[in-house]
């Protein structure tokens, strides 16, 4: 036992049956130290664990329940503050903080000062403004104060520190109640530094009946026994007094690779050293540890009880939480939302049809489109499947407050609104989720309840995430068969014989001196002499660190974490450090030096030579870097995945193109495109990437179609270019009909009402996300309007024809008035059929007899210069347009000899400035080769990435080709001529 126990344990011994008051804390501080003391072979009676608050609780409880009187816990406290601070801004009566943006950590430090002041039993009327470092910052915080005592009273509420004075009040008629004998003994921890309303109170209730439980750091100069070199910490704040070290191994260092790395060893070394889970405690410095070492339990399967709890945010509930906030942060995201449904942490979660229903419904986001889903189950044969969707939707928007017109929302509807969907959607798989939606709900009701604050659902959404993320689940004292996990703060209630003290780097412990960013220095001497400083916060983590070290008794390892792995920056050990191998190797005039050199090279991500691998992957990185490995033979055998992928690796070195570029050994399309009616977009996508081609039509592999949320953008180039093509197309049929010459200054408000028509079909299909990029992608399309009408003015053509369909059945041509209801089909010799099938822009009529073929295009004319007549295959439209062309018009006049003289592309937007390119519809011989090769290409069944790379970055499926490596071996392979499976491809390229 340690210096504290074992005068817990004397106490006990000498009133063996009166009642003794152990004051901690917390009551699981003193559960842990009452089963110390079993372990220790203590046997107790009527020792009762008891915190300041339950003390307080027993004085003044009676009084509490008859007076109707509320406790508020701390965030219910920052919640009244915030309401305070809020409409004294909105009433103008702050004068300094005025000039502050009030945001959450600004209330929050706030709040924190308004505590501090209370529990030193200081009153607004007690402040003076010469307190403060100026008068104004005086008056607020008196003020506030003021505010924060009248609302307290005015609701029946008592704070904290409230609760502490009033049962101070009613002490004398509580210990009257009682005769001396029944006085209880009241035991303290010597090194707790109670607060001073805290303290008051245990002193006035033990009176002369007050014990002080010494510890080792504050046994002054006795003359303690050394039996093993731990017990030399005891020495940390008398170094110069300690006696000489023993050398036993007690106490070790290692410093190690980042935090991961850190706690790796640690369980490193308790299985190397063959340690009971049940006898380590890992003491922490800072809060990363927690989830890195449950992360760590949940991956290698043992059992970890942290005595501060795990954040609730590692938690399902907690998840949940997260998931709705972000979802309505995001302005209701459909993909947001689906990553919620589909992580597992959701009870009710819809069926994988209905998520694929969800992505395609065209919602996108924004909460008024959701109606959309119910319009869509209506026409869909998955209506029961939208319908379950739906009303779950409904229901969370159901319990999602509107604005109002000012844009805002009541804090305490959006908080029970947050409680009911977590009831309603968590799924609660063990004891921590069910601890988690319970302490989660309790802690919203308890804000819904009390809060009246007004503020913007992005804000509301932002205060809520700031409360929650304080909140822990799962607090436990050490248990059997589990790793014990505490901060350095509570290390001295555990007595298990193996300790292990992580994060002792410089930057963390103690960190760096600041100042209460509220309430200075300077200004807390002058207010109360018990408010603690700046500076001494820095000693007061130095002596309790001291503490809970010299308590250790058994093994003690100290680590630190020497690269910080984030920042990319070396870090250097605490000074606590230093200290504790001076007195180790009984030497204070080590420096810092002497201990890097001590610790050596720091723990990596494997076992060290000799060390037992903690896991799989440990094994076979320790075995690689042994040489066992000579080769991957093994390790292929054991991993299917990285058996293939070493075939691939070693497949792409060949010089002929192979089945992992491309190059299928079996197709079974022997006659390409036989039977098939294509489209020239998928003719040129061949010609622009083969891989792409195969991915897209040949295994039908397609990116999700899902309207994405892209804060800088609203429609994307393909659907904007839609839009033009259906406005200018109706503007051109109307002004056709009519017989009107397009005059830009006559039409142009015409077309912009058009447009505008336009403009509101699509943003009920795809929302914007924000007016601003809405208004400015309103300007573009007017842009565009204005160069299509003059280069429309400048026309010398006849417009007779406009979105002429064929090959898209009957129902088609009729709506477009003329067209073929089948594919037009072109005989390439060879036995090759081609059938292809489209829908031409424009037909235009140039003289009698004569007509010309033209197509939109939005976006940039770059490619379509008059040198590249086919672009390698990749420009075949306006070829094969002015075919399909000339059989529409030999339908339409069968009587006349109608020819198209030639097809081209008009670019009528900012990036094509009004050009036009034309292409005479001549030497059909030379198309009908290219298509041949282009059908030589598909039967090699070689579909080898495009060694270009200029449309990689563009390209859909640039994930899965990982075009960094896919484009230089495309080149290799096109440049050796001996892969005679290219030579198809090769002669594509000749066809510019």
């Amino acid at each position: 036992m340690n210096l504290f126990l074992s005068s817990l344990a004397k106490v006990c011994e000498k009133y063996l049956l009166q009642e003794k008051c152990l004051i901690v804390p917390g009551y699981q501080a003193g559960n842990v130290l009452c089963k110390n003391l079993i372990r220790s072979g203590v046997n107790w009676v009527n020792l009762r664990p008891e915190t300041p608050t339950g003390l307080a609780l027993r004085v003044a409880g009676e009084h509490l329940a008859k007076r109707q009187t509320s406790v508020l816990s701390g965030y219910l406290s920052l919640v009244v503050v915030e309401e305070i601070l809020q409409r004294l801004q909105e009433e103008g009566n702050l004068r300094y903080f005025d000039r502050q943006n009030i945001t959450q950590g600004l209330a929050a430090s706030l709040s924190s000062a308004i505590l501090e002041l209370r529990m030193c039993g200081i009153r607004s009327n007690s402040l003076l403004d010469e307190h403060f470092i100026c008068i104004e910052k005086g008056q607020d915080m008196k003020l506030l104060l003021q505010e924060y005592e009248d609302y307290l009273l005015e609701h029946s509420c008592l704070d904290y520190p409230g609760l502490l004075s009033w049962a101070l009040t009613l002490i004398p008629d509580y210990l009257a109640e009682d005769s001396e004998d029944d006085q209880p003994i009241y035991l303290v921890p010597s090194f707790h530094q109670w607060k001073p309303l805290e303290n008051e109170l245990i002193r006035k209730l033990a009176r002369e009946h007050l014990i002080f439980l010494p510890v080792e750091t504050t046994a002054g100069e006795e003359d303690l026994p050394l039996n093993t070199d731990v017990e030399l910490l005891s020495w940390l704040n008398l170094p110069d007094l300690a006696p000489p070290p023993i050398g036993d191994d007690s106490v070790s260092f290692f410093h190690a690779y980042g935090i991961t790395n850190e706690l790796r060893h640690v369980l490193r070394l308790v299985q190397e050293n063959k340690i009971s889970l049940d006898q380590v405690s890992v003491a922490c410095t800072k809060d990363e540890y927690i989830p890195a070492l449950y992360s760590l339990s949940r991956v290698m399967g043992f059992g970890l009880t942290v005595f501060e709890g795990i954040p609730i945010a590692l938690t399902g509930p907690g998840r949940v939480l997260q998931g709705i906030t972000a979802w309505i942060a995001s302005d209701f995201s459909i993909s947001t939302l689906i990553n919620l449904f589909t992580s597992g942490d959701v009870e009710e979660i819809p069926s994988e049809t209905a998520i694929n229903l969800l992505k395609s419904s065209g919602i996108g986001w924004g909460r008024e489109r959701y109606v959309l889903l119910e319009k869509y189950a209506r026409h869909h044969q998955e209506s029961e499947n939208v319908y379950r969707l739906s009303s779950l939707i409904q229901s969370l928007f159901d319990r999602i407050p509107l604005e109002n017109k000012e844009g805002k929302v009541y804090f305490c509807d959006f908080c029970s609104g947050l409680a009911e969907i977590l009831q309603i959607l968590s799924n609660v798989k063990d004891e921590l989720d069910k601890g988690a939606l319970t302490t989660i709900t309790f802690c919203l009701e308890q804000i819904a309840a009390f809060s009246s604050l007004e503020l913007g659902l992005e804000e509301a959404v932002e205060k809520a995430a700031d409360i929650l993320e304080s909140l822990r689940v799962g607090q436990s004292g050490p248990k059997p068969g589990k790793i014990h996990l505490t901060s350095y703060r509570n290390l001295i209630w555990s007595g298990r014989p193996y300790t292990f003290v992580v994060g002792l780097d410089a930057d963390t412990f103690p960190g760096t001196f600041r100042q209460d960013p509220v309430l200075l220095d300077s200004e807390r001497q002058k207010i109360h002499a018990d408010l603690l400083l700046g500076a001494n916060k820095l000693e007061e983590k130095h002596y309790l660190m001291a503490t809970a070290l010299a308590s250790r008794k058994g093994h003690l390892v100290l680590s630190y974490p020497s690269y910080d792995v984030v920042e990319n920056r070396d870090a250097y050990p605490a000074s606590v450090l230093l200290q504790v191998y001076r007195l180790l190797q009984g030497d204070p005039d080590l420096d810092y030096s002497d201990l890097l050199n001590f610790l050596g090279h720091p723990v990596g991500y494997c076992n060290q030579e000799g060390e037992s691998p903690l896991d799989e992957v440990e094994w076979w990185i320790s075995r690689k870097l042994a040489g066992d490995l000579q080769d991957t033979a093994v390790v292929e055998e054991c991993y299917e995945g990285v058996a293939r992928g070493q075939i691939s690796a070693l497949a792409r070195q060949e010089d002929v193109p192979t089945e992992y570029d491309g190059a299928l050994t079996t197709y079974v399309d022997s006659v390409p495109w036989g039977g098939k009616i294509l489209s020239c977009s998928q003719i040129e996508y061949l010609a622009s990437c083969p891989f792409a081609y195969f991915l897209r039509y040949v295994l039908g592999v397609y990116p999700p179609d899902e309207v994405t949320f892209d804060p800088t953008r609203w429609l994307d180039p393909l659907e904007r270019g839609s839009l033009l093509h259906s406005l200018f197309c109706s503007f051109m049929r109307k002004t056709a009909a009519s017989g009107e010459v397009v005059d830009p200054v006559k039409h142009r408000d015409f077309l912009f009402e058009m447009a505008g028509e336009l403009v509101e079909q699509y943003k009920e299909k795809i929302p914007p996300p924000s007016e601003l990029v809405f208004q400015s992608e309103i300007e573009e399309i007017h842009e565009c309007c204005d160069v299509f009408l003059t280069t429309e003015s400048r026309r010398g053509t006849i417009p007779c024809y406009f979105e002429v369909p064929f090959g898209m059945g009957q129902e088609e041509v009729e709506k477009a008035g003329c067209g073929l209801a089948d594919p037009v089909c072109l005989d390439l010799g060879q036995g090759r059929i081609l059938a292809f099938r489209g829908r031409i822009d424009r037909i235009d009529q140039m003289a009698e007899g004569d007509y010309c073929v033209w197509d939109y295009k939005t976006g940039s004319a770059a490619g379509y210069g008059e040198q590249l007549f086919f672009n390698k295959g990749q420009q075949v439209q306006h070829a094969l347009y002015a075919i399909a062309a000339e059989e529409i018009l030999r339908q339409i006049f069968p009587d006349k000899s109608a020819k198209v003289r030639f097809a081209g592309y008009i670019f009528p937007s900012r990036k094509g400035e009004g050009r036009e390119v034309s292409r005479p519809a001549e030497n059909r011989e030379l198309l009908v080769s290219l298509l041949n090769t282009a059908c030589e290409v598909v039967e090699s069944g070689t579909f080898v990435a495009s060694p270009e790379g200029s449309r990689c970055r563009y390209c859909e499926y640039a994930a899965v080709c990982t075009p960094e490596s896919a484009v230089p071996r495309a080149k290799y392979l096109v440049g050796n001529l001996a892969a005679v499976r290219l030579d198809p491809w090769r002669r594509l390229q000749e066809y510019v």
